[in-house]
């Protein structure tokens, strides 16, 4: 029998019991969310003194959120802080990871002849948060930061250079191609099996039409510069690059994206139940006993792991085959 449980850590207050919980982990956004949903008052077990939520819980509190089954399976599924305390009811208190604490650092630097670990490290350094040994060699001709946060700075690499930013599993910074996140690491389903919902839908390459256009201002000729791959009349699929070198790197980025939208295989989501433990960036092997020409690992963009009283599930949506 699977009897659930959790452990909500805020602050200096430890909760066993809240309405809901739902938190959301993506490598298309720059943070990391999570929402607790739970009375507006509660007692303190040492005296049965009570308190109410908005008096005690602050904003950039502490979160630890552990959840599982008792004696089955029990994971920390998400660090942060307390963004803010929603008055509702139930009260929800709206939480973010690490991010929170670029948000309060303010930058203005600019670099010649640079490398975007450079720029990275720049952004971290003094918050205690690590670069992924995962980010990418890429040299910049130049780079400038005019008075913006740590979270708006990386927000601008991310949409300038098409990358993908977000904080791991283990706190630290990754910046790079999306599939080149934990490698390696893959969860199994079987669609005939350990599914509470099932929302794939199986294509061909041949159906996806797509066209990537990538742009960019050549720093040398100070002239603009565009690489088109895929499909003419497909979706198109652009991107605006400024401050990189190499010509080449554009070009492989572009073949890399249309290589990630072009392939025979699922789209969509499915929905399971706690276990087996999926986070963004893992793969996915799915696993089809009835069509099984059908199988293969799938890169997982978004995980969304809900908590409360009609139980605990993960919905896991799938990004390109691998």
């Amino acid at each position: 029998m699977f009897i659930l449980a959790c452990k909500i850590e805020i602050g200096d207050f430890v909760f066993r019991s809240v309405n809901e919980v739902e938190i959301t982990k993506t490598v298309t956004e720059l943070v990391d969310t999570a929402v607790i949903k739970m009375p507006t008052k509660f007692k303190i077990r040492q005296n049965n003194e009570q308190k109410y939520i908005e008096e005690v819980i602050k904003s950039g509190d502490p979160v630890k959120i552990t959840l599982g089954y008792e004696g089955k399976y029990e994971g920390v599924e998400f660090t942060g802080f307390v963004k803010k305390v929603n008055p509702k009811i139930p009260m929800e208190i709206h939480c973010e990871d690490a991010m929170w604490l670029l948000r309060r650092k303010n930058i203005s630097k600019s670099w010649k002849k640079t490398t975007l670990k450079e720029v990275l490290q720049e952004i971290v350094s003094g918050t205690g948060i690590k670069l992924s040994k995962r980010v990418p060699d890429v040299a910049l001709e130049s780079w400038i930061i005019r008075s913006k946060n740590g979270a708006q700075a990386l927000q601008e690499i991310k949409e300038t250079m098409a990358m993908s930013v977000f904080l791991e599993d283990d706190g630290t910074l990754y910046c790079g191609l999306q599939q080149a996140t934990n490698v390696g690491q893959i969860v199994k389903y079987d669609l005939n099996y350990n599914l509470v919902e099932n929302n794939l839908e199986f294509k061909t390459a041949d159906e996806k039409k797509i066209k990537v256009i990538y742009s960019w201002t050549d720093k040398k000729t100070n002239k603009k510069k565009t690489y088109t791959a895929g499909d003419e009349g497909g979706e198109e699929r652009k991107f605006t690059l400024n401050s990189v070198v190499d010509e080449k790197i554009m070009q492989s980025m572009a073949d890399k994206v249309l290589k990630e939208a072009k392939y025979d295989g699922f789209e969509g989501d499915i929905t399971s139940f706690l276990i087996p433990f999926a986070t963004r960036g893992m793969a996915a092997e799915i696993i089809d006993k009835e069509h099984q020409n059908r199988e293969g690992n799938y890169f997982i963009k978004t995980v969304v792991t809900t908590y409360g009283t009609g139980g605990a599930r993960r919905k896991v949506t799938l990004g390109n085959k691998l």
